[in-house]
């Protein structure tokens, strides 16, 4: 079996603040709520954030009966430019989110740490591999039909 996409289901307190976060802090397109939930969707992945009730139904099937503790992993995000990383910091706090330091080089790129409303974990990365992709992506968007 090899899947098509991932799913990431992620629990949080607040729908509407968390969708105001994704959007407006992340500047990601999120559908709207829907069934407790509301989806981010990314090639190959797709961020399902759920409601702590609808997130406890599935929990509930695979046997489970708890959410992950806030900060229990680290979701990472390629970022074009640093520049852009920073504005990235910038939007996640006007939207509510919290930054515990400031963006910086670590192991040759330029990262960024933030957390969302609920505490789960956000790295922003620009590398040589994350500026070479937005490189060749403006050039291509430049260059027309």
């Amino acid at each position: 079996m090899k899947p098509t996409t991932m799913i990431v289901a992620v629990p949080v307190a607040d729908l509407d603040r968390s969708l105001r976060f994704y959007r407006e802090g992340l500047e990601v397109d999120a559908s709207d709520i829907d069934g407790g939930m509301f989806v981010v969707e990314l090639p190959n992945l797709s961020l399902f954030l759920m409601s702590r009730q609808e997130y406890a139904g599935y929990a509930d099937r695979l046997g489970t009966g708890n959410a992950p503790v806030p900060g229990g992993c680290i979701f990472s995000a390629a970022i074009g430019t640093r520049a852009e990383v920073d504005e990235a910091l910038a939007g996640a706090v006007r939207a509510g989110g919290s930054i515990p330091g400031p963006a910086g080089e670590v192991d040759g790129g330029y990262m960024g740490y933030l957390t969302d409303p609920d505490g789960h974990a956000w790295e922003l990365v620009c590398n040589e591999h994350t500026a070479a992709a937005a490189r060749l992506k403006a050039a291509a968007e430049g260059a027309g039909p």
